[in-house]
């Protein structure tokens, strides 16, 4: 009993402190931290300390008119009661030290996210909805509470004042109980669908719909005559009834042309009966994603029989249904010999083991040949996969796409896939993320890179083993003995060194990969600068503005050891000028680079005092600056100016490469020129006194030498005589 009063009073204290710290004025549910390391403040429709005063009861009037609703940040959720509603049930909350169940620290996050996307402004025509989820949490909707109401109707207000609205995306949002869909959001979108004709596109995916929700959906559909894409993925609808209903309307629709039911159970255990019912409302579709765990071999079955059947279908996807090796051979069937319509073709988590419908013979090849995107994501490639795959792309194959993420490819899979890509000319996207590569599957990624202009997208982020450096350790053996392993380079940092920025000269970046833009970790991790040549290489301009870009990057970033003002005296004459201007930039600074890096100029007036105190953060060189360095790129101006002996010439001739007696020579070669007779010189004072006169041997121009100490090279003027 005493430990419990101790820890109350301990408590206590602490949020005696944390009131008192706060400014008066504001508390947790009247203002949403922008500082929050968790829920980013960028959206400008969410009221802050710092661009609105935040009115007693947290609303704030927009243009319409509208009541803003309050947007809690994270510590308000924590203190509500249990009544969330969620598709991942009790799993949003965890049991504390005491046995009590509160929510999760990552659903109070959400919760806020969720907030602020209803509130957000939205685009007059298209209209998104969809929160933000960390990479590594395992949430995947944001839960329903009744104090998040006020959120959803501003939400469909809003959406009444878009009448030129043609898309309504809602994703990864538990909607309120019915009938608040039926009376907020479709009967806006019948109504808009009827005076305007424009809307096309109605997307709620994982809303956890329920069964009134399918009904009122289902009604809208019959009397809708405008919408081409419906999504309602990761729904589940239980009731045979209701999926029948569903699938009725769907074949009655005049224009309905793209359906995704992936990962949505249809009518239970009646899910054969239901699914014959939907694959033949979607003989007119041209795309269609279906699917769902509960598939068993009887539902593959029926759904490769009705690949093969005549329909109008170009795009296709099965997704999460597991398929058995008899159900390969009907799939392969389906698409080599009765389909040829199938362009975009997708076996996502079904459990198989590639190649699964692609063999190694002529007629199904050339059966396949008509695919353009693949993707078979979240299954299994070993290396006679790897092998079927490397005969079917190196054989008459028309892909643009391939995706193969998670499927467990490793480096020995990768050796005998990647060498065949180099003569391959069509592929432009490349997903070989979250596989088992490592930094051995650097040099064939050089190779290929090297000897691949074609690849437009190639991603290998997630492959873990593939690191920037591999640090120095220890290994120690049986016998007491230690060995230690260097310090060395890692792949991600091989392959941009050496395919994308080879910065050993400027003819070696001219010559690196300039269209592949190579996604590993997304970021600039270490001295890489991966990131950052990423976006270069995925820049819709010409191929200079890339090396210029490069060029600049590795003076001032990567190798600043590449300027050295004695190696531009071999350079051609007409490409001096630009040089000089490429000195004198820097990525980020006054427009130069906008598309790849954020400007970077110091405004001290719109700093904030810690940028004014610690330097403003630069996320191309993940450090704080303080002063442009202004300074050094003139230093560097001059240094060249006054170094280069073929200045003149910039002047005097016309086009065309400097002649090599232009050149600078060597002190060898200057000794065979006439030296001309020294001048004696006048009376000083005289009517013709030389103020130009030079002694015998006497330096005429300034030099070059290297200072010991400071280890720089340094320019000495000439002696005054």
């Amino acid at each position: 009993m005493a430990s419990l009063t101790a820890s109350f009073r301990i408590q206590l204290f602490f949020l005696t402190l944390h009131r008192r710290r706060q400014p008066a004025g504001e508390s947790d549910e009247e203002n949403f931290d922008e500082e929050d390391e968790y829920a980013s403040s960028d959206d400008e429709s969410v009221a802050s300390s710092d661009d609105e005063e935040v009115l007693s009861d947290c609303e704030v009037e927009d243009s319409t008119g509208t009541a803003r609703p309050t947007v809690y940040k994270r510590s308000h959720w924590t203190s509500r009661d249990h009544t969330f509603q969620s598709v991942e049930g009790s799993n949003i909350f965890v049991c504390n030290y005491w046995g009590r169940l509160q929510l999760r620290w990552e659903v109070g996050t959400i919760l806020s996210r969720g907030q602020k996307s209803l509130v957000a402004k939205q685009d007059k025509h298209i209209i998104i909805v969809q929160p933000k989820f960390r990479r590594k949490t395992k949430l995947t909707q944001v839960p329903y509470h009744a104090e998040m109401l006020p959120c959803y109707d501003y939400f469909a207000e809003s959406i009444k004042q878009n009448p030129a609205m043609e898309s309504l995306k809602i994703t990864n949002h538990h909607l309120p109980p019915s009938p608040w869909l039926e009376n907020s959001i479709l009967s806006v979108v019948e109504t808009f669908s009827k005076v305007h004709g424009r809307m096309t596109t109605l997307e709620l995916s994982n809303c956890s719909l329920s069964e009134d929700d399918i009904s009122a959906l289902t009604k809208f559909l019959a009397g809708n005559k405008t919408i081409t894409t419906l999504n309602l993925s990761r729904n589940n609808i239980s009731y045979a009834d209701s999926a029948k209903a569903l699938a009725k309307a769907i074949k009655k629709h005049p224009v309905l042309c793209n359906l995704n039911l992936a990962n949505v159970s249809l009518g239970g255990s009646e899910n054969i009966d239901v699914l014959d019912k939907i694959l033949d409302a979607c003989k007119t579709c041209e795309s269609l994603e279906i699917g769902h765990e509960d598939f068993d071999s009887k539902c593959v079955e029926m759904v490769a029989k009705f690949i093969g059947r005549k329909n109008s279908l170009t795009s296709f996807s099965l997704i999460g249904a597991d398929v058995d090796n008899s159900n390969k051979k009907l799939l392969t069937n389906a698409l080599v010999k009765k389909n040829n319509t199938i362009e975009k073709f997708s076996l996502r988590s079904n459990n198989l083991q590639l190649p699964g419908i692609i063999r190694n013979t002529m007629k199904i090849t050339k059966g396949l040949s008509n695919l353009t995107h693949l993707d078979l994501s979240y299954n299994s490639l070993p290396v006679t996969g790897a092998k079927a795959m490397a005969k079917f792309l190196e054989a008459d194959c028309n892909l643009v796409s391939l995706i193969m993420t998670h499927n467990r490819l490793t480096t020995k899979g990768a050796n005998v896939l990647l060498p065949v890509l180099k003569g391959n000319t069509s592929l432009k996207h490349l997903d070989l993320s979250c596989n088992w590569l490592n930094d051995d599957v650097a040099p064939l990624v050089v190779d290929l890179l090297g000897n691949n202009s074609a690849l437009v997208n190639f991603d290998l982020s997630g492959n873990k083993s593939l690191r920037t450096v591999r640090e120095e350790r220890h290994q120690f053996s049986w016998h007491g003995g230690r060995t230690t392993i260097p310090r060395r380079e890692g792949g991600r940092f091989v392959i941009v060194k050496e395919a994308l920025l080879d910065t050993t000269s400027f003819k070696s970046i001219a010559s690196s990969n300039h269209t592949c833009a190579l996604k590993m970790s997304g970021r600039n991790q270490g001295d890489t600068f991966e990131e950052t040549v990423r976006l270069i290489n995925a820049l819709e301009t010409s191929e200079g503005k890339k090396i210029r870009l490069k060029v600049v990057l590795a003076l001032n970033e990567v190798n600043k050891e590449l300027y050295n003002p004695k190696s531009f005296d071999n350079v051609p004459l007409e490409i001096m000028p630009y040089l000089l201007e490429m000195l004198q930039q820097r990525i980020g600074f006054n427009n130069f680079g906008k598309e790849v890096a954020p400007d970077m100029d110091m405004d001290q007036e719109s700093l904030s005092y810690h940028d004014r105190k610690f330097g403003k953060w630069n996320p191309l060189t993940r450090k704080r600056e303080k002063v442009p360095k202004d300074v050094e790129s003139l230093s560097r101006i001059y240094e060249v100016i006054m170094s280069w002996q073929s200045l003149p010439q910039l002047f005097v001739r016309g086009p065309g490469e400097l002649p090599e007696s232009t050149n600078v020579v060597d002190k060898e070669e200057t000794k065979k020129k006439s030296v001309s007779k020294p001048r004696k010189r006048k009376k000083f004072g005289g009517a013709d006194d030389d103020e130009a006169w030079i002694p015998k041997g006497g330096r005429k121009r300034g030099k070059w030498e290297r200072n010991s100490e400071t280890e720089k090279w340094e320019y000495i003027p000439p002696p005054v005589y």
